[in-house]
């Protein structure tokens, strides 16, 4: 009874006032093997315990951030465990926050995560394993084009016997472009997802800065065909218009359950939805706006709200519900004692997060006596579209393709979240305008197919495929090569991955001269990830260097 007498360990301010006080702090450290304090019920070790208890009282908000989106978006949060008896709210700036705790006989439950949902058709269970396919059928990316790079759909994907993994992509273009242009590729060397790098800018200057700028489906194609906007390259402009107007799409597949939570409403869930470029699946995480920046949210349902009466336009909304976590860091020196990350001691997370977390804890163990786990921050939370960065990438595998250095970073054990190195979804309607001009809103086009929201972009007979099926001999041989047509001009992009909101803009105007291949080639990035003509580095919040 030691505490007792002697108070908290953290101090005198800490000191137990009666036995009851430390009855808590006594049975955490009699069954806590890792001796966290963040496991401790009491009331001194965990505050925000004592207001759910005791309107009033002071709790951390420390993990609460305001939301990304704007206040009048009506973007929010509500986070909670499961049935409770007390509950308390507390006032911040931004996304509203109810948290709910359950007491008995003095002691607090621990937040008690929900089971992952079953996975219902095969598709579905290839992208929830680790080291698999990266891209979806569906998604859009950037691809190798020779020495350039070009944006494209993944038409299709299959392994070949020896577990080399190829897509089917066909470039965007502009509307009634007859060109052949669907490439074969492989992934690591030719591939990128959309948002690893920012938009770049028209090449066709007079495009830019517009006070009302254009958009693929009213874009003045005969116009900028004849170069009434600037003597710049028709295709690249084009697929930088489909991108951003795909980027705004959402399109929700598989219905799964209808409900009427109340009269003139219906609620529709789904197993996945395709949000912008992506493809996100019920049961894998993804990526948060609120919260701190590698917090996420691992999806149980996705959810279409309607209004059902003949006298309403509203649009329906689309919402996502599940447990949100928060990426945390314990001192952990021996690499033969199992982590709170193992995988077998957490069924409740996808095998993509416990995988990617036990390849990074097994070079930051052995470099830094350090070891990060998922840490559950609440359950059932709701989650706005507006508050979704995208889908979540495994640092071990992404990494390794956008940072140059990345066997020094693996060497050190200080591999961070992927999160940390790519955009955000609607990152790119204002991305490439000049911070002078008004921020662009950002939009959420419903689509009622993934085909649809590509439109004109893509040729009338592209055809996305799910499944893992192989396309005929015939149709593989000719493209494997992967090099599309020339252009007349180079498209810029900027490899620091920027945001709409930066404070931190730059004038990335298209240089004179050049050909698509030379607008940007890996094979000159120097040491520091630089590349020639863009002027910038490769960065990421802890860098310094990064959109944050």
């Amino acid at each position: 009874m030691s505490e007792l007498e002697d108070g908290h360990p953290d101090g005198r301010r800490k000191r137990f006032r009666s036995p009851g006080d430390f009855f808590p702090h006594v049975l955490w450290l009699s069954t806590d093997k890792t001796g966290d304090p963040d496991n401790c019920g009491c009331k001194i070790c965990s505050p925000e315990e004592l207001e759910a208890a005791i309107p009033g009282a002071k709790i951390k908000t420390e993990n609460v951030k305001p939301a990304a989106a704007p206040a009048s978006s009506g973007a929010n949060m509500v986070r909670q465990t499961s049935t409770s008896s007390v509950q308390s709210t507390k006032a911040v700036t931004g996304p509203t926050v109810t948290v709910q705790i359950q007491h008995s006989a003095g002691l607090s439950r621990p937040v008690v995560p929900t089971p992952l949902p079953p996975r219902r058709n095969a598709d579905q269970q290839i992208d929830s394993q680790y080291r698999t396919f990266m891209y979806r059928p569906g998604e859009m990316v950037w691809f190798r084009r020779g020495q350039a790079w070009g944006l494209g759909v993944v038409l299709r994907r299959w392994a070949s016997p020896t577990n080399e993994y190829h897509y089917t992509v066909q470039k965007l273009s502009y509307p009634g472009a007859t060109s052949e242009a669907v490439v074969v590729k492989s992934p690591f060397a030719e591939l990128r997802p959309w948002l690893a790098w920012s938009v770049p800018r028209f090449t066709n200057t007079g495009l830019n800065d517009l006070p009302n700028p254009q958009n693929y489906a009213t874009a003045d194609w005969d116009g900028i065909g004849r170069k009434r906007y600037g003597n710049g390259d028709l295709e690249i402009d084009a697929s930088i218009l489909a991108a951003k107007a795909i980027d705004a799409t959402y399109t929700p597949f598989k219905l799964t359950k209808v409900t009427t939570p109340e009269p003139g409403v219906q609620e529709l869930a789904y197993d996945g939805v395709y949000l912008g470029a992506e493809k996100i699946w019920v049961g894998e995480p993804i990526r948060m706006a609120i919260g701190a920046v590698t917090d996420i949210m691992v999806v149980h349902s996705i959810v279409e709200r309607r209004r059902t009466s003949p006298s309403t336009s509203q649009q329906p909304s689309l919402y996502f519900l599940g447990d949100v976590y928060t990426l945390a860091t314990v001192n952990h020196s021996n690499p033969a004692q199992p982590t709170r990350a193992s995988p077998a001691s957490n069924p409740h997370l996808p095998q993509r997060l416990t995988e990617d977390l036990a390849y990074r804890n097994a070079r930051s163990i052995p470099a830094k006596s350090t070891a990060s786990y998922w840490r559950l921050l609440s359950t059932q939370s709701r989650l706005d579209i507006n508050d979704v960065k995208g889908r979540w990438y495994e640092a071990s595998l992404l990494l390794p393709i956008l940072q140059p250095n990345f066997a020094d970073t693996e060497r050190k054990g200080d591999i961070p979240e992927a999160s940390l190195w790519v955009n955000s979804r609607g990152d790119a309607q204002n991305s490439n305008r000049s911070p002078n001009l008004p921020r662009l809103p950002k939009q959420n086009e419903r689509k009622e197919t993934r085909r649809e929201a590509f439109g004109s972009a893509i040729l009338p007979d592209a055809e996305i495929r799910d499944g893992v099926e192989p396309p005929l001999p015939r149709n593989v041989d000719p493209a494997l090569g992967g090099v599309g047509t020339s252009s007349s001009e180079p498209m810029e992009i900027d490899p620091r991955f920027e945001t709409a909101d930066s404070a931190d803009r730059h004038d990335g105007a298209a240089q004179p001269g050049g050909g698509l291949e030379d607008f940007m080639n890996l094979e000159d990035i120097d040491d520091h990830g630089s590349m020639p003509g863009f002027g910038q580095e490769y960065g990421s919040q802890q860098s310094g260097h990064g959109y944050y």
